[in-house]
């Protein structure tokens, strides 16, 4: 991981300090910022692997503008929230705005260490797949997924979506009209703990909103009442 780069922007220099500490040895080249034009202009500059992002800099929402910003250059990069915000509602805007990831602090050390690295791993996964030449397309129904490129297409028509929206249609693709349990989506997707039911709603309902005729009325992504999801691909 010695050429990946992460860039951390909140406006305390102790939590800078104390997640440049925790990375330090790790080989990850640690880019820092306090503000969103200070983060602008170093993006002019560098390529980051993953965005480390507070939610309150100059003034309270910043980090959520800054995510759209990120996510209207770069689609697929993972942003993770590190924010003293606790609430549901909190959290559920931040992943709205495009974060993979929301940590409330104080946060363990270690296991934001482990969070990033992980994170960082599974991109550079998906980087090498794409450079790999051999053509890797997923048929299903009325789906085409291209393993390479990472694209989604839905009777052609390509469907924008990020890392962990692609990560959890790329689960559903490869098991189709099987019906899972929040727990078995969570392990299989999310794989990094204690299941977060609202995690999992709120992807769900982001996927429907992007693949559905009528997300209000879904099709192909279905829920089975009293056990989880079921998706199908020919939405029957």
């Amino acid at each position: 991981m010695n050429n990946q780069k992460i860039l951390v922007v909140d406006d305390d220099i102790s939590i800078r300090r104390l997640i440049w500490k925790s990375l330090q040895s790790t080989g990850v080249l640690i880019y820092q910022s306090d503000s969103i034009e200070k983060t602008l202009d170093i993006m002019t500059r560098v390529t980051f692997d993953l965005f480390l992002l507070d939610i309150s800099l100059e003034y309270e929402n910043d980090g959520y503008h800054l995510a759209q910003l990120i996510r209207a250059d770069y689609p697929l990069t993972p942003i993770i929230f590190i924010s003293g915000k606790k609430s549901e509602t909190d959290i559920i805007n931040g992943l709205e705005t495009g974060a993979d990831y929301y940590i409330t602090k104080p946060f363990s050390p270690n296991l934001l260490r482990a969070q990033i690295l992980s994170t960082l791993q599974r991109m550079k996964t998906i980087q090498s797949q794409k450079t790999n030449p051999t053509s890797r397309v997923l048929k299903v129904g009325d789906f085409t997924f291209d393993k390479n490129l990472y694209q989604l297409q839905k009777r052609g028509q390509d469907i924008a979506l990020s890392s962990k929206e692609i990560q959890l249609m790329l689960f559903f693709l490869e098991n189709p009209n099987q019906v899972f349990s929040k727990e078995q989506i969570y392990a299989n997707v999310w794989n990094d703990g204690e299941i977060d039911n609202n995690l999992i709603m709120v992807y769900i309902s982001y996927l429907r909103n992007k693949i559905e005729d009528d997300s209000k009325k879904p099709r192909y992504l279905k829920t089975v009442w009293g056990i989880g999801y079921t998706f199908s691909p020919d939405g029957e």
